[in-house]
């Protein structure tokens, strides 16, 4: 039973949503989608932010039909079975887990940057020390602490965070507009916006964080059963979050491109090179003092999205205990701060393993978007599934053509896995087939019926990632040299995947 005491209201809901987008990725996002792909990075963001709202539109659906903690983990077992939802489960979970270290790492990065001679003593060849490692951890202990006693601790702490966070973002782009902006700079270098290729506003979605900055919005589905009026809340705070985020990212962006010295973009934007961007360029600008409050929101920022994120890893390791996939301990909920105190500890224990592994803030990033895509492809799976199968079930918020818009957004999802490294999802694949094994053998023992059943009831997934494999693998070595046949190869199979998926039957439940 929830603590009606403890649940909290759609501001609070539309700032967990905000603390959980701008992290770290908005300090660096902006400066590598420039030096990747130009000018043209400011479409980048506007079909970034398209594809989340999407996604979040597809979700608020199933969210106002099951608000339930932790659901963006649960999607597939609710939609499909338990066998599959724990591929996504778990994935989501990953995602998460690679997440908060990086934050912390963030955290540790910028604090060294103002003070050198800490730097050197926890940082050695771009990755932390063993000192490095501590005081990252020691930053989670605080995460955590503030997760321990429940949702309206987290919400108090994050509300004030957020409201800064949205503060210092604005200030920045308004000021650094206010004293330098050449406008020139978007034609300049080669006289156009798009210098490297249309299609690299495509691929910079997902190679320079910008997919990633968006995706927090999830989260407020996480905390979905501690929100007043959850079939209201969650499509307003869902989509309230990304376009407001979506605002400041452009005036972010903007403002750098603008902002830049024109004789550095003349030599080409893959030629910039800045370690803190926007506080290296306000002090190229003059603006010393405005580099000082970049440094100090840059220890807040990240800190924010641990925090939530946190919370939301720990609720999702309870919400697979309650659908039995994983162990019962993780179940039971603290009954005044409705939140599992076991897999929190769980959660931060997996994290503090992840940062002695992954001691490099980029690395981690590159895989924790991988499961992320993993974890989304889940939303419009789910969504055509139970309009299939529960056409008749009360929704409390209807997407118009929203057949459409699943199938859209599953090509979309499908575009952008293709886009990432081979090296990457093959890395991805190893860990979930692993984690797979392992669940297997925990909740089916030696009973190889019952394996198998639970191999058929989930070979969709598996398939779908062993050929996004084989896909990117072709387009990253170029054999596939005609375009028009590339395009249409792609969209064949993420059409038939697509109806596969819709179709997957389960095989868990038969006798025998």
């Amino acid at each position: 039973m929830i603590n009606k005491s403890n649940q909290v209201g759609l501001f609070s809901a539309i700032c967990i949503g905000i603390g959980s987008i701008i992290g770290s990725g908005w300090l660096f996002a902006s400066y590598y989608a420039a030096k990747f792909a130009g000018p043209i990075a400011v479409a980048s963001w506007i079909i970034g932010a398209i594809i989340s709202l999407v996604i979040a539109l597809l979700l608020a659906e199933v969210a106002t039909m099951f608000p339930e903690n932790g659901l963006f983990s649960r999607l597939l077992t609710i939609s499909h079975n338990r066998d599959i939802g724990f591929i996504i489960a778990i994935s989501n979970w990953l995602a998460i887990v690679m997440v908060i270290p990086s934050e912390a790492v963030a955290t540790i990065q910028y604090l060294g940057n103002i003070f050198p001679n800490i730097a050197n003593k926890i940082f050695i060849d771009d990755g932390l020390t063993t000192l490095g490692s501590i005081s990252a951890i020691c930053i989670m202990l605080i995460y955590a602490l503030l997760n321990y006693w429940g949702i309206r601790s987290l919400t108090k702490s994050n509300n004030i965070i957020t409201s800064i966070k949205i503060f210092i973002p604005i200030l920045t782009g308004l000021i650094i507009m206010k004293s330098a902006f050449h406008i020139d700079n978007f034609t300049s270098y080669k006289s156009t916006i798009a210098p490297y290729g249309i299609d690299k506003a495509f691929s910079s979605i997902v190679t320079c964080g910008i997919f990633y900055a968006f995706c927090g919005f999830n989260m407020i589905t996480v905390f979905a059963r501690e929100l007043k009026n959850p079939q209201k809340n969650i499509p307003i705070a869902l989509c309230s979050a990304i376009i407001i985020c979506l605002i400041i990212y452009l005036l972010l962006q903007i403002s750098f491109i603008g902002g830049v010295n024109p004789q550095s973009v003349a030599k080409g934007w893959n030629n910039l090179h800045f370690t803190s961007p926007f506080a290296e360029l306000s002090i190229l600008l003059g603006i010393n003092w405005l580099s000082i409050v970049l440094y100090a929101d840059a220890a807040l920022s990240p800190s924010g999205t641990g925090i939530i994120y946190l919370g939301s890893g720990a609720r999702m390791i309870n919400a697979m205990a309650e659908d039995k996939q994983t162990f019962k301990w993780f179940a039971p909920i603290h009954p005044h701060y409705n939140i599992s105190r076991a897999s929190l500890l769980f959660t931060l224990f997996c994290c503090c393993i992840a940062v002695l592994f992954f001691a490099n803030w980029q690395k981690i990033i590159i895989v924790a978007t991988v499961f992320r895509l993993i974890s989304c492809i889940a939303v419009p799976v789910a969504f055509c599934k139970l309009r299939f199968t529960k056409s008749d079930y009360k929704r409390e918020f209807i997407l118009p053509a929203g057949e459409f818009f699943s199938m859209s957004c599953f090509i979309l999802l499908s575009y952008l896995f293709l886009n990432t490294s081979t090296r990457a999802i093959l890395f991805t694949i190893l860990v979930i087939i692993s984690f797979f094994c392992i669940y297997c053998i925990t909740f089916y023992g030696l009973n190889l019926t019952k394996i198998f059943r639970a191999i058929k009831s989930s070979w969709t997934i598996f398939a779908y990632l062993m050929t996004i494999l084989l896909l990117d693998y072709f387009k990253e070595h170029h054999l596939i040299t005609n375009s028009y046949l590339e395009t249409l190869l792609f969209m064949s199979i993420s059409l038939i995947y697509y109806q596969l998926f819709k179709h997957q039957k389960d095989y868990s439940n038969k006798h025998g």
